[in-house]
């Protein structure tokens, strides 16, 4: 079954059925082309995207070339018929401010409303929540629907679009991992998740860092897959890793070979991509969270420095073979955060969280279980 969320009443869930997919190796070559014009497509024209609630219907503007539709993914599992993550959703997410748990109250019309941004995010299953948040440039495509199906049996899963990436309208304030963090828990207040599990993959997990620092209490525990504490003692990726990261004219192939070590894993991945509508990754995304992470890494202190603050259980999984956060910088969340357990993915990359799901997810259970 699966939910759609309005801005604080849950619908109820709808399956819908799209037509055949395409054969995964015409599909692959197809998202493949997509996905490699969109990476450069910053200058792509605005186009117009609808949400409808139960109530109400808003038309809102944002930098895609998609539209929202259901997605239907191959994989049935426990749901006869096929697995549905529905239609991509749409709301006004208000930062909190540091220090507070909910967005303040903003009468209708207001100058704190009015600097609301729209996020997108999808939300399937059933069970405790759990936020899924992604790593630099990644859309809610990268998560691989096998693993979102398999979580959404033990889980309510949110995973969302960060600024300007997918269906997520741009927002220009979005200039750190604070800023990020912020509007995270303006989405987890917005939707009414009770202290949900946060996993954090990538900048994910330091945006899920400095989300239990700057907000005590929303979030339960924490996942962190591949992260860093940032800061000068933290240990960046190579500059050729850097420049790649932060190029709109990637091709998602490159980009596979980034994440996984051996051909096989890389096929695997880009194959369950084909799966997926393309979302759109705006050059200025692209650029802006390349610039985001070279800051974290270089100078900003402040999750690293706040780490014995976070007082809630954390899970750190880190890959044995990752070259975009390299292993190294899992030790040091290990000791600084007051409740840690490690789990290591052995030869794995950075994608080791889709190379690797089933330890990845047994792990995850043990650890909210």
């Amino acid at each position: 079954m699966l939910e759609r969320i309005g801005a604080r009443d849950r619908a109820r869930r709808s399956i819908t059925r799209l037509r055949s997919l395409v054969g995964p190796l015409a599909a692959l070559v197809v998202v493949g082309l997509a996905l490699s014009a969109c990476g450069g497509a910053g200058s792509a024209a605005t186009s117009t995207t609808s949400t409808t609630s139960t109530s109400t219907t808003t038309t809102t503007t944002t930098t895609t070339t998609t539209l929202p539709r259901p997605t239907r993914v191959h994989h049935s599992g426990a749901y006869p018929g096929g697995f549905s993550y529905g239609e991509v959703s749409r709301l006004p997410v208000v930062p909190v401010p540091d220090g507070q748990s909910t967005a303040p109250a903003a009468p209708t019309g207001s100058p704190a409303q009015a600097g609301a941004i729209f996020l997108a995010y999808h939300q399937v299953g059933s069970g405790p929540d759990l936020v899924l948040i992604a790593g630099q440039r990644a859309s809610m495509s990268w998560w691989d629907p096998q693993l979102i199906e398999n979580l959404a049996q033990h889980y309510t899963v949110t995973f969302f679009d960060l600024p300007g990436i997918g269906y997520s309208q741009p927002d220009p304030r979005a200039t750190s991992i604070a800023a990020l963090a912020d509007l995270t828990a303006g989405l987890i207040d917005e939707l009414g998740l009770s202290a949900p599990t946060v996993l954090g993959w990538g900048m994910g997990g330091e945006v899920a860092l400095a989300l239990a620092e700057r907000h005590p209490g929303i979030a339960g525990r924490l996942a962190l897959v591949d992260t860093s504490a940032g800061g000068p003692t933290s240990v960046p990726p190579s500059p050729a890793v850097q420049r790649l990261l932060a190029d709109p004219n990637a091709t998602m192939t490159q980009l596979a070979r980034l994440l996984f070590p051996t051909p096989a894993a890389q096929t695997t991945w880009l194959e369950a991509l084909s799966q997926m509508a393309p979302d759109d990754v705006t050059a200025n995304a692209i650029r802006n969270q390349a610039a985001i992470q070279s800051a974290y890494f270089a100078t900003d202190r402040a999750v690293a420095t706040g780490l014995a603050t976070i007082t809630v259980p954390a899970l750190v999984i880190d890959s044995s073979h990752d070259a975009v956060i390299p292993p190294a910088n899992a030790a040091v969340l290990s000791e600084g955060l007051a409740h840690a357990r490690q789990v290591v993915l052995k030869g794995a990359g950075y994608g080791g969280i889709f190379s690797h799901e089933d330890t990845v997810i047994a792990a995850l259970e043990r650890f909210t279980g």
